[in-house]
């Protein structure tokens, strides 16, 4: 189990050991999928600046691990489980293997009942190392708000040479990749399904919850990237509030959400993000998780450690999965 720092690790290889450890309590499988580098169409007619966001544009090569504890299972090789109650779905594959030992899948895989231990899949990258920063970026950011009636333009990040916005085409590539493999090793469709994420994963967590609610019950979103394109996720929000009102109140019932947020000593209690429709109120995490839970109510929790950015993904994690 490695140590998460506070800036990502981009030089150290991932200790993938965990995955074959005899008495991890697990049985691993894996497959990859990619998905096509996208094409860049910048508006009007200025075709050396496409051509440009094109370098940028990279295939994304995915990486994906299913365990299944073996009190569900039969014998290796990877077999049908008896029940496949509950699933949680990790972003950041790599760095969250990197983060656990077998002593920890020791102990959830031994659940009481042994039906509720869960069956786990890590969502990573074709890379040695912890994270594929540039895919990521892309993958886990939505398209803003304002383009998806139309055309869902991409949009080069601010100070970086790589694309945000990818997180529709990403959302497609789990539901209509990820999952239908996940659910053909495991014989069934889950009963219950959870998605987690860090960070632009956090954020990648909420468009799910408040763009397309019905692709998990569970929702984990740890110290989400708020700031964001000052507050992108915030519209999101508020769209999702402007639901019918029996259909928020049926998602309250039937989604549960846990929000994670770091507060280091260097960080404020407020955000730089703005509130799209109070111009200058600044919008803290806990002012965000208010808001939120008020509508989830006993089915949304947050909590704030006294820690890094970086040191909340593996805390997260971890109690994501003692809990879930």
């Amino acid at each position: 189990m490695s140590v998460s720092h506070a800036k990502p690790d981009l030089e150290t290889p991932v200790n993938m050991s965990v995955l074959h450890a005899k008495d991890s309590g697990y049985h691993f499988t894996h497959h990859t999928f990619s998905a096509p580098a996208p094409n860049i169409t910048v508006s009007g007619t200025d075709n050396e600046l496409s051509a440009q966001w094109q370098n940028y544009a990279k295939s994304r090569h995915y990486q994906v691990w299913l365990g299944i504890p073996k009190t569900q299972a039969d014998a290796h090789p990877i077999k049908t489980p008896k029940n496949a109650g509950k699933v949680i779905y990790m972003l950041d594959g790599n760095a969250a293997i990197d983060d656990l030992d077998k002593d920890f899948l020791r102990a959830i895989s031994h659940a009481s009942p042994q039906e509720s231990a869960p069956i786990l899949v890590f969502i990573g990258y074709q890379t040695p190392y912890r994270f594929d920063v540039d895919a990521r970026a892309y993958d886990y950011t939505p398209p803003l708000l304002s383009a998806t009636a139309g055309k869902k333009d991409l949009f080069k990040e601010d100070g970086r040479d790589r694309l945000n916005g990818g997180a529709a085409q990403f959302y497609d590539t789990i539901e209509q990749q990820v999952k239908p493999w996940v659910y053909e090793q495991l014989g069934t469709k889950p009963e219950q399904e959870a998605l987690w994420g860090h960070s632009y994963g956090g954020l990648f967590v909420l468009y799910n919850l408040f763009a397309h609610p019905d692709a998990y019950q569970h929702y984990f979103s740890a110290d989400p990237s708020l700031w964001w394109q000052e507050g992108e996720m915030i519209k999101y929000w508020q769209a999702y509030q402007d639901l019918p009102p029996s259909r928020l109140a049926e998602l309250a019932k039937t989604k549960q959400l846990r929000l994670s947020f770091s507060q280091s000593p260097k960080q404020t209690a407020a955000l730089s993000d703005k509130r799209p429709n109070l111009v200058g109120a600044p919008l803290s995490k806990q002012a965000f998780a208010e808001e939120v839970c008020a509508y989830f109510q006993d089915n949304c929790r947050y909590q704030t450690f006294e820690q890094s950015h970086g040191e909340v993904f593996k805390t997260s994690l971890l109690e994501s999965l003692e809990h879930f």
